[in-house]
């Protein structure tokens, strides 16, 4: 399965996979500063692409790596998680990018696909973004796409690190979604065209 833009295209991870993201966290450590868990080792990322593999299989979860369409190099991964088709509903997130990607409109052209997919080819109700309270340019990205402030969830887990995090919670629903994507698709055409 693959979703694809102009700049970035998105295909399901696979083990494969684990060479590349590690090296990119690895060239970027302090992307690692706000995620919920422990990356010091490739055995680290193994593990994480299993599980998300497993999740896979198991029909809760999406993991994509992102695809540099014009380099086709791989820099970075995001997903579809925690996918109830029961309750049609499921978060956004597990996003991290290479520096080379970052201020760039990859990441809006990955958030415009994923949400395309959940909403009209999943149709989900709900989506929702999680980010760590102190993630202040999480929370002004995910704003930027659309994303509708709900609260913080105070005490939402305690990290690897036995850090206890406060999470900032958004959502966009099925009804937001015709807004949202208008205002994605003019974002991404102006970028496109040099505007932004």
């Amino acid at each position: 399965m693959e979703l694809s833009g102009k700049k970035a295209r998105l295909r399901l991870m696979t083990s494969n996979d684990v060479p590349e993201l590690y090296y990119i966290v690895q060239k970027n450590p302090e992307l690692w500063t706000y995620m919920v868990r422990k990356m010091d080792s490739p055995k680290d990322m193994e593990t994480l692409v299993a599980e998300a593999l497993t999740n896979l299989e198991n029909k809760t979860e999406l993991p994509f790596v992102v695809i540099n369409q014009e380099t086709n190099s791989i820099i970075g991964s995001t997903r579809l998680y925690d996918i109830s088709y029961n309750r049609k509903t499921l978060e956004l997130g597990s996003t991290f990018y290479d520096q080379s990607a970052r201020k760039t409109s990859i990441n809006t052209e990955c958030k415009y696909l994923l949400l395309k997919h959940a909403f009209e080819d999943l149709q989900m109700i709900r989506v929702q973004v999680k980010t760590d309270s102190r993630n202040i340019a999480a929370q002004r990205a995910i704003e930027r796409i659309g994303g509708i402030k709900e609260g913080i969830l105070r005490n939402e887990r305690m990290l690897h690190n036995g850090r206890i995090r406060d999470a900032v919670l958004y959502s966009i629903t099925s009804d937001d979604w015709i807004i949202v994507k208008t205002e994605l698709e003019n974002l991404l055409s102006k970028t496109y065209a040099g505007i932004n």
